[in-house]
């Protein structure tokens, strides 16, 4: 099974430290305010990495503003897939969300001090990951060499990135504005549904010649 099996925020959302299992059928429940778009907005963006589609009003913060307002603010999705978990590492780089990956479950010692306060540069996060002999990745700037990395569409990128697809597909566009849609409580049709698991699993067209068995 392949799964995003916990997010972590550190320094985010108003939040000093707070993780989220979600490892199961989840229910979300509580007054205004008290952190549930904040958190279903930190998945979405997990599985769509669209700043522009996450349902932010116009007169909110903005979502680097929101969530990544320090320098040692960072989302990490940690994420099952068969038989051994990753993490994904959101941070802020030049002023915009940038990701790495993380060979390894998610560990809290990894980007807090023992008195609980997260590190502010990424060596002395890398640091401790090689304390642990702990592979990352690049640095991933752009949002679509994002995307590709994590449905599986690996051409033209590292060949070390291909374990963290969590989709094999080529043909995946669809996939993140459909999960966008049903976060957003947006309408969709049964048709759009069918059609985006049909493409997302065939990777190319077969054909059969017909003539060659018809001598058979």
């Amino acid at each position: 099974m392949r799964y995003l099996n916990k997010i972590t925020f550190i320094n985010s959302a108003s939040i000093k430290y707070s993780e989220v299992n979600l490892d199961g059928n989840i229910h979300f429940i509580g007054t205004q305010g008290v952190g549930k778009s904040t958190l279903l907005r930190a998945i979405l963006f997990f599985y769509n990495a669209d700043k522009t589609k996450l349902g932010i009003p116009k007169e909110k913060k903005t979502f680097d503003e929101y969530y990544f307002p320090y320098q040692n603010s960072y989302i990490i999705f940690e994420v099952f897939k068969d038989t051994f978990s990753f993490s994904v590492m959101a941070f802020k780089r030049q002023g915009r969300v940038a990701f790495r990956f993380l060979n390894t479950a998610y560990k809290k010692t990894f980007f807090l001090d023992e008195d609980g306060f997260a590190f502010d540069s990424w060596d002395m996060i890398r640091d401790n990951l090689s304390r642990e002999d702990v592979k990352w990745s690049n640095i991933v700037n752009f949002y679509e060499d994002y995307r590709n990395i994590i449905y599986g569409n690996n051409k033209g990128l590292d060949s070390s990135l291909r374990k963290y697809a969590f989709i094999e597909s080529k043909q995946y566009q669809n996939i993140p504005r459909t999960i966008q849609n049903v976060f957003l409580n947006s309408k969709l049709d049964a048709e759009f549904i069918k059609q985006t698991i049909i493409k997302s699993l065939n990777e190319e067209e077969l054909t059969i010649d017909l003539d060659t068995y018809s001598h058979h």
